[in-house]
């Protein structure tokens, strides 16, 4: 039989120090995925806002694109009634008001106005 110290001391100090060890371990270890969670929490939280960010892009680029195709289903209805040539021309002298007035708006340079 074995005394109570020799017990104590073969069995249960090496049983307890393997515990503390153990539990030394499980506590990093906690502390290692708390701070994982709290990174990965802010990385989600980043991700979200982008998100929300691409989905009112993605919401102002349908707006824009249905807009755009009602403007496309006016020039037809408008091809339809005028004939396309006629509809084209009307296109083509607009284009040219606006940059013969893009031209006269901008600033002369100073090598053109000594010509």
């Amino acid at each position: 039989m074995t005394s109570a110290k020799n017990y104590k001391d073969k069995k249960v100090l090496p049983l307890v120090e393997r515990l503390k060890e153990v539990v030394k371990a499980l506590t990093i270890k906690c502390v290692q995925l708390a701070e994982q969670v709290k990174k990965l929490t802010a990385k989600t939280a980043g991700q979200q806002e982008q998100i929300n960010r691409l989905t009112d892009k993605v919401m102002e680029q349908r707006n824009k694109i249905d807009r755009l195709e009602e403007k496309a289903a006016d020039l037809e209805r408008l091809e339809r009634y005028f004939g396309k040539e006629q509809v084209q021309s009307v296109v083509e002298q607009s284009k040219d008001l606006e940059r013969a007035e893009k031209a006269n708006m901008r600033p002369k340079r100073a090598f053109e106005m000594s010509r």
